[in-house]
């Protein structure tokens, strides 16, 4: 791995850090607040008057200036797959913090998705890509990721709390995917046209989907614990960047030879298979299986 992208994989670790230490931060204040308030903006108002959610938006900055500074250096298929490691950071710190018990299958599905992450880095070698494209380009990608971003919205009302909190977290992680990728732009614009850039509507449209993104989280945490909001969080996101990265970006992965190929593939099913039942071991809420009471994976 070139020297490069061993910084970038360390900015995005750091970036993962700070995500994964700030959800557990807003989610335990974000749960305590009416249930009325999910999805306006008096969420936020509630949410405001606690100065430790404050430390939580705090860490949260941070992250997003190492996954700025990532995404300036590297292309989006290799740094989002390293953010979703936010997911048992969390995990990790929640139980430690009393936030929830930590189950065996958590445990054992986090070591699994762990190390599919790893053979998809080696093997896939992720690079190139055109991080500026013409509005043109971006309008079809972008109504088809808010079509299912709101159906997913429309679709958690009357749920019930484990089943709301993970649409809710779907339609977040999504909505940050669509942000990822902007930032992607906006930091390659940067580096083109300096200032100038405020001319661009970039910039504008990325502050509103940070913005509604955040506001959706917020709710998805208000509306059940960690283990129900963040694995859809944590899926939507990278999966989202990644095809906007392949598909508008055309960026590529660096595949020597067939079997490559086909190592990658079973790599992101590997993934995704985890971060589902770790999404589904959520939404179940089965107590059954706690590290505590249960033998690890």
């Amino acid at each position: 791995m070139a020297v490069h992208l061993v910084i970038v994989a360390t900015l995005s670790l750091a970036a993962a850090l700070c995500y994964g230490s700030s959800n557990v931060i807003e989610q335990r204040k974000a749960s305590q607040a009416p249930a009325e308030t999910s999805l306006r903006i008096a969420l936020l108002w509630h949410l405001a008057a606690q100065p430790v959610w404050w430390l939580g938006i705090a860490v949260d900055i941070g992250g997003f200036a190492f996954q700025a500074w990532a995404l300036a250096l590297g292309p989006l298929v290799f740094v989002q797959p390293l953010l979703v490691t936010a997911l048992p950071i969390s995990l990790v710190i929640g139980h430690v913090a009393g936030s929830h018990r930590l189950r065996s299958r958590d445990v054992g599905w986090s070591i699994v998705f762990v190390g599919a992450l790893a053979i998809f880095l080696v093997t896939g070698d992720p690079s190139g890509g055109e991080a500026i494209r013409p509005l043109g380009s971006w309008l079809v990608p972008l109504l088809v990721v808010a079509c299912v971003v709101l159906g997913c919205v429309l679709r958690s009302h009357d749920e019930r709390p484990a089943r709301r909190s993970l649409l809710l977290g779907a339609a977040a992680g999504m909505t940050f995917g669509v942000s990822s990728t902007l930032i992607k732009s906006l930091s390659a614009l940067v580096g083109h046209h300096g200032w100038s850039t405020s001319t661009h509507w970039e910039p504008y449209v990325l502050a509103g989907v940070v913005s509604l993104g955040f506001l959706i989280t917020q709710s998805a945490f208000q509306a059940g614990d960690l283990r129900s909001a963040l694995p859809a969080i944590e899926l939507g996101e990278p999966v989202v960047a990644v095809l906007f990265g392949l598909v508008l970006f055309r960026e590529r992965l660096g595949l020597a030879n067939a079997f490559a190929g086909i190592i990658v593939v079973a790599a992101v099913a590997v993934m995704v298979i985890a971060t589902v039942r770790l999404a589904r071991s959520a939404a179940t809420g089965d107590p059954s299986g706690d590290v505590a009471s249960a033998p690890a994976c």
